[in-house]
């Protein structure tokens, strides 16, 4: 089971305020030491998180270290690639959670956890609206997404439906456009919908849309990975906690028996973590902090 990094919560200090050291910076407001991650190898990183068992610290990293598995062993010329990348560096409070990034299965005729789903041909959208217009069908959503300042696309873009029961999924085309069908009791007053570039050039972003919102065309816009700074504590999160809400398949579960089972089968788990600034889309509970959709994979 292999961690990534993520933002945890930003820090206020300005970094240009922080004292320079060897090894990265030191923070007055904080008396902390800043580590700078952003020259080292993954296999590096993961060494630091285990001399850390527990510990909080603060560190910098570039943009693009973020929300991606750590791998013990990279090619070379990525590795030399990654240390000339014209990324700035961020001082970011990340917490080290485990691979839970959405490693999605290749699209098949029967899935039971993220369901692929091709873009409609023009007769199909106008068979679908009439199916929908008699209270049967699925709701289809459809839209574009872009990468902002130069307006292109990917093939490798993926959109993403999240629900406790399933994930819905559909890759854009090559002119960023992208169409979902989304069985209607599925469909709920707000609904939560991630796009994932499928590169580490630019942010991946979770987005919630109101019901009358989904059937909009709407373009999204994916950002750069740029030269904001953010800084704070990171931490190791590895598992949920006791302020973590759990889903399997759509039931809810407890986080003990979620990660005793998950520290043994972490192959076996596809999850999906839901940070607490999205959570309102599952949950009303002010006690729940972050949320796990999981499924197993077959």
């Amino acid at each position: 089971m292999r961690p990534f990094l993520r933002i945890e919560k930003p820090c206020e200090e300005p970094f240009e305020k922080m004292h320079d050291l060897p090894d990265g910076k030191f923070c007055d407001l904080c008396s902390k030491k800043v580590l700078d991650l952003s020259n080292l190898k993954d296999s590096e990183i993961l060494s630091l998180i285990q001399e850390n068992k527990g510990e909080k610290f603060c560190g910098m990293v570039f943009r693009n270290q973020l929300n991606r598995p750590l791998i013990e062993q990279r090619h070379q010329a990525q590795e030399n690639y990654s240390r000339k990348t014209s990324f700035t560096k961020i001082a970011a409070g990340v917490a080290l959670t485990a691979s839970l990034v959405h490693s999605f299965p290749a699209q098949t005729k029967t899935v039971t956890k993220t369901e692929f789903v091709s873009p409609q041909s023009k007769k199909a959208k106008e068979n679908q609206k009439k199916e929908d217009k008699t209270g049967d069908g699925n709701v289809v959503i459809s839209g574009k997404v872009l990468f902002k300042g130069t307006n292109t696309s990917s093939t490798e873009t993926t959109v993403h439906f999240i629900t406790p029961q399933k994930v819905y999924s559909s890759k854009t085309d090559f002119q960023g456009l992208y169409t979902l069908e989304i069985p209607k009791e599925a469909v709920k007053e707000e609904n939560l919908l991630e796009f994932d570039p499928g590169n580490y050039d630019y942010e991946g972003k979770l987005m919630i849309f109101k019901k009358e919102e989904l059937q909009k065309n709407n373009i999204i816009y994916l950002t750069e990975n740029d030269a904001r700074k953010e800084y704070g504590y990171i931490s190791e999160g590895i598992y949920a906690n006791e302020k973590s809400l759990v889903f399997l398949a759509g039931n809810k579960l407890d986080y003990k028996t979620f990660n005793k089972s998950f520290s043994i089968f972490s192959d076996k788990y596809e999850v999906y973590y839901i940070p607490k600034s999205f959570k309102k889309v599952f949950t009303s509970d002010e006690n729940i902090d972050d949320i796990y959709i999981a499924f197993v994979k077959h």
